[in-house]
């Protein structure tokens, strides 16, 4: 038997209730890592909070800056490696897009991220990670004349 690779580390999973963020929490704890998670659905948060054993969760929408914040603020320091997961992409036909939805994706995926990196600085201990993901369904843009 080995050491846990993540044995006396801090691991944060932004969007860790379901998914490959779930996956990634129940993957860390295996590991030794003490796990803190976040999810927008609290009933849902809770149920994973508990299968992996977090150490603490906290449920809100990551892309309410203001709350996202305070998230950080109130987080032990410092951690070890943080990674974010969420919501699937916004798909329209160009034509049909909703400029509004756009917009939200965008904050979702980029701006949200670039958020996170910010309030992480100096969080994150030396050797420590950050992780971004993103991921699409493998879908082909409609073209324009449908």
């Amino acid at each position: 038997m080995s050491e846990p690779q993540l044995a006396g580390q801090t691991v944060v999973v932004i969007g860790g209730s379901a998914g490959i963020g779930l996956e990634t929490a129940r993957r860390a704890r295996a590991e030794g890592a003490e796990v803190i998670l976040t999810g927008r659905d609290p009933d849902r948060l809770e149920r994973s909070a508990r299968e992996v054993g977090a150490v603490s969760s906290a449920a809100f929408d990551a892309t309410d800056l203001d709350r996202l914040e305070r998230f950080f603020d109130d987080l032990p320091q410092p951690l070890d490696h943080l990674m974010v997961s969420g919501s699937g992409p916004y798909y329209a036909p160009l034509l049909e897009m909703d400029f509004a939805e756009v917009r939200a994706d965008v904050d979702r995926h980029l701006l949200l991220q670039l958020r996170v990196g910010q309030l992480a600085a100096g969080r994150v201990r030396p050797g420590g990670s950050l992780l971004f993901i993103g991921g699409t369904g493998g879908r082909r843009a409609a073209s324009a004349s449908r």
